[in-house]
């Protein structure tokens, strides 16, 4: 026979004193507000696509259990094929148009995916994360109405972002389209469905409760309407207190409350929105305490197809080590919808999935945790204020005071603020884990790890609208506590007008919820952090945020060891990896490695890297800040005030990153041992440090290196590539021809002026070629600059190889053009509109004379793709150049570079397109791009 679960089960417990421990459960509801227009999805189940691919479409979400239409919409603008299966693109509008969100499941990590836009003309596509995806992986239809690409082997994700018509950077494109490649299911983890023989929905040979079949038993039996109960008058925590210069009242009480209708718009407590008769919160207690009772029998809850409307998985004080099998196994079938009613209050508690204080838990399959985030933060129709002193942080998933958890395939969306979120949780894993909440709302980070040991998330893709990953002991909940001054402000304390019932029956909020919980708003990060690693993940932010950012308001707790391995993150526009030293900062971390990952920093207005470690400064924590503010304790346990100091960050290394385009200055200050390697910008090896601009303060120890085309390792040099660079000619057919795309530079003198600078008309074939370097990265003159050209060869095979010639150089301006204009940039110079300039024997740098050698390069522009390099660095001191430049704060330098003369000497260097890229020369490699370094 199946026990009857135990008091927990009791709807309504008698009300518990603030501030105490308690199992009670005080869950007051609100009716669940109405779903999106209902379009059914038209999905088949699983069919062989081609040969060697299978592709699995999943099941309509919400239908089944009597609910016969989704509340998902599909797609008008894309149609998706996979391995020529057709997939449904569903659309996300809750709060704008961003995406359109295609998730299947399939036996390839590199399936073909189609993708035709009926009513859109392509006319760009960008991939992302854009360093898997090159221009050359996509093919676009004659037609310009279908895309094809192959999700990428190399970039190791489940998922890829589809761009059509837009990038990044704006909204053109919008709804962008996001698809969702998860790996077919192991059978494994799907649990023994079958149903129980009396029809309860309780199997005790086969452990499985089944929550569809008991919520309905349930609710017959306890009907929501009996059930539920507004709160009761209690005398407040803060009675007899002076707060902020206001006396509270002895025996001060909250209000009576009182149930309002279910579609009121900010309800405060003690007033709760009456639930709704399907709402299955009390249901779900009941059901968690029914597996609790039976532990040599139960140990599964699974959730079949349907739409399940609640406050939320709320899975309190469950030790699923005690169960049968040593865990509570949580299993969701494809086409579940597990969606969070309007909450009860708006400082109600009520997450999408809540792990507290529990331990070996599981939570398997692909049903949908929707968190109904953007109904119940609308507080001008249907929701409530959400500010962080009126009312309590909550989250899609939150891991909270609970250890051994595991997260497998789980989809959340709409989440009401972070996606993914753990404070004070150990041996805690996230497998392919999806957070679908594309709106421009606040809060709503990718993964944040407030706090927690031994955290590990592999396969991860999230859609926010603030930083892709964060970490630090930072709670938004302590903005609203009985003493924070957000909360006095909101109430008038310490003016002549206090509200003093409405500051009370915020406290009684507080303190419902801290009786909830078992811990209060000060307390939800208790531990230092250490071991958090990040792999294989997707990031994407509307519009706020950071890539990775860590050690904001630590409260004095250590933060150790996190490791991001292939971490991509798109769109964000605060920063890239970002480290925190104020306020109240962490003692010290130990170690952050970055390794084989991508940051797209197109929208960023500061450099992409921000590293401030410790610098030996004392920090002070006072026994009030222990006491009462969840400060790290004192370590010998005693509670008086101590002090620490903030060491620097033992080791910080970047391995194989790349970022999308050049920033402003990156910073690292406060390190031990800092370690750059083979990093990207722009998609080029970093080999010059203007490449990617750095300042550094209080590192000890700085390695950057590059591996270069023979797999050797090499330092970076102070110095920069060139940014730009074309040649031009004199010749009738080359006068009006830009060749900034060109694999060579070519110089030849006519004659006319020193350089041949003076040419004009005739029938001469004279040709100059233009370089520009960037000099952000300078910090001051330097003491030396030297401008390197590699030299390939020469044209004619009838001049000598014994010839000797010298290379020529002076800066000369953009503004002034041969063409009397004002503009001849690099990207449209030609010979008659190109920087206008006198070279003189003073005026220009020269280098050592060399000999011409035997290597033939033919006539023309042409790419000469294969041609043999000769090889030689062809160095000219330009040092009075760049001293000039930074002294007039130039941010770029701009050369034009000719060769000294000699009958038929015409010569050619390799460009910037010819040393790197998947167009250039044959034997060119990254480091004959042309180059300027500097000794500082």
């Amino acid at each position: 026979m199946i026990r009857p679960a135990g008091d927990d089960a009791d709807p309504n417990p008698a009300p518990a004193p603030a501030r105490r421990r308690s199992r009670m459960k005080r869950i007051i509801a609100a009716a669940a507000s109405a779903t999106l227009a209902a379009a059914s999805l038209m999905l088949t189940g699983a069919a062989p696509a081609q040969a060697a691919t299978t592709v699995h479409t999943y099941a309509a979400t919400g239908v089944g259990g009597g609910t016969t239409t989704s509340p998902d919409v599909a797609s008008t603008k894309y149609q998706v094929r996979v391995a020529d299966t057709p997939v449904q693109a569903v659309q996300y509008t809750q709060n704008g148009h961003n995406f359109d969100i295609a998730r299947f499941a399939s036996s390839s990590r590199t399936p073909t995916i189609t993708v035709t836009l009926p009513s859109t003309t392509i006319n760009t596509v960008n991939i992302y994360p854009e360093r898997y995806y090159p221009s050359s992986s996509v093919s676009v239809s004659a037609d310009k109405h279908t895309l094809t690409f192959q999700m990428s082997a190399e970039a190791g994700l489940n998922q890829a972002i589809v761009m059509v018509n837009g990038d990044s950077t704006n909204a053109t494109g919008q709804p962008y389209l996001a698809v969702v490649n998860d790996p077919l299911e192991d059978p494994a983890q799907r649990p023994d469905t079958t149903s129980a023989p009396d029809g309860s929905g309780v199997n005790l040979q086969t452990g499985v409760l089944n929550f569809q079949q008991f919520a309905a038993k349930y609710l017959a039996a306890h009907p929501n309407s009996a059930a539920q109960r507004a709160p009761a008058a209690t005398t407040s925590s803060q009675a007899g207190k002076t707060v902020n210069g206001t006396a509270i009242p002895a025996g001060q009480k909250t209000s009576v409350g009182s149930l309002v209708s279910a579609s009121s718009v900010n309800v405060r407590y003690p007033n709760v929105r009456t639930m709704a008769v399907g709402d299955v919160t009390y249901a779900l207690r009941a059901a968690l305490d029914t597996i609790k009772a039976n532990p040599t029998a139960l140990n599964t809850l699974y959730f079949p197809n349907g739409t399940y409307v609640w406050s939320g998985l709320l899975v309190n004080g469950v030790d699923g080590g005690k169960l049968k099998g040593g865990k509570l196994r949580i299993y969701t079938d494809e086409g579940a919808l597990l969606k969070n009613r309007v909450q009860a209050y708006m400082e109600a508690f009520e997450p999408a999935v809540g792990i507290i204080d529990s331990s070996d838990i599981e939570i398997d399959g692909r049903g949908v945790f929707d968190g109904n985030g953007v109904a119940n933060y609308n507080a001008r129709s249907i929701g409530d204020s959400h500010d962080a002193y009126r009312s309590q942080h909550q989250g899609g998933v939150m891991v909270m005071h609970s250890s051994d958890i595991t997260f497998n395939d789980t989809y959340v969306r709409d989440a009401k603020q972070w996606n993914y979120e753990t404070h004070t949780a150990t041996r805690v894993t996230f497998n392919n884990i999806k957070a679908l909440t594309p709106y421009r709302q606040p809060w709503i980070d990718g993964t944040d790890f407030a706090s927690g040991q031994d955290i590990t998330a592999n396969g991860v893709f999230t859609l926010g609208n603030d930083d892709a990953f964060a970490s630090g002991h930072y709670n938004p909940s302590d903005g609203f506590t009985p003493l924070a001054s957000g909360v006095w402000n909101n109430f008038q304390l310490g003016t002549s007008t206090p509200d003093v019932q409405g500051y009370v029956n915020a406290v009684g909020a507080h303190d419902t919820v801290a009786d909830e919980l078992g811990f209060d708003n000060y307390h939800w990060d208790t531990a230092d952090t250490k071991n958090i690693s990040v792999s294989n993940t997707l990031n994407w932010s509307v519009a706020a945020g950071n890539a990775i950012r860590i050690g904001w308001h630590a409260y004095g707790h250590r933060l150790t060891d996190y490791t991001f391995d292939n971490f991509n993150s798109v769109s964000p526009s605060a920063g890239g990896i970002f480290t925190h030293n104020s306020p109240n900062p962490y003692a010290r971390f130990q170690s952050i490695v970055v390794k084989n990952s991508s940051i797209d920093n197109s929208r960023f207005t500061k450099g992409p890297v921000g590293i401030n470690g410790g610098n030996g400064s004392t920090q002070t924590i006072t026994a009030e800040q222990q006491a009462t503010y969840g400060y790290a304790p004192n370590p010998d346990g005693s509670g008086t005030a101590y002090t620490y100091t903030r060491a620097p960050i033992g080791t910080f290394t970047l391995d194989n990153v790349w970022f999308s385009k050049q920033s402003t200055s990156s910073s690292i200050t406060g390190i031990t041992n800092a370690t750059l390697k083979n990093l990207r910008v722009g998609g080029q090896l970093v080999r010059y440090t203007g490449q990617f601009p750095l300042t550094t303060s209080g590192v000890s120890t700085l390695t950057s290196t590059y591996t270069d085309a023979n797999g050797q390792t090499q330092n970076v040099k102070a110095g920069a590539p060139t940014d730009g660079d074309t040649w031009v000619g004199a010749w009738t057919g080359d006068l009006s021809k830009n060749n900034s795309s060109d694999l060579t530079l070519i110089t030849r003198n006519t004659g006319v002026g020193l350089m041949g600078e003076q040419y004009t008309t005739g029938s001469g074939d004279g040709k100059l070629s233009y370089l520009q370097f960037p000099l952000g990265s300078l910090t001051k003159a330097p003491t030396q600059a030297t401008l390197h050209l590699t030299y390939v060869g020469h044209r004619y095979s009838s001049v000598p190889s014994t010839d000797t010639d010298q290379v020529l150089v002076q800066p000369v301006s953009s503004a002034t053009c041969t063409g009397g204009g004002t503009s001849c940039p690099i990207t449209t110079m030609t010979w008659q509109n190109r920087p206008s300039f006198t070279a003189t024997n003073s005026s220009v740098a020269k280098s050592a004379t060399f000999t011409l050698g035997s290597t033939i390069v033919p006539e023309g522009g042409g790419t000469h793709q294969g041609n043999a390099i000769d090889g030689r660095d062809i160095t000219v001191d330009i040092t009075s150049f760049v001293q000039s430049a930074y002294a007039a704060k130039q941010s770029t330098l701009l050369l034009a570079v000719g060769n000294a003369g000699g009958t038929n000497h015409e010569l050619r260097f390799v460009s910037s397109e010819g040393a790197t890229g998947s167009g250039k020369l044959t034997h060119g490699t990254a480091e004959m791009a042309p180059a300027l370094t500097v000794t500082p």
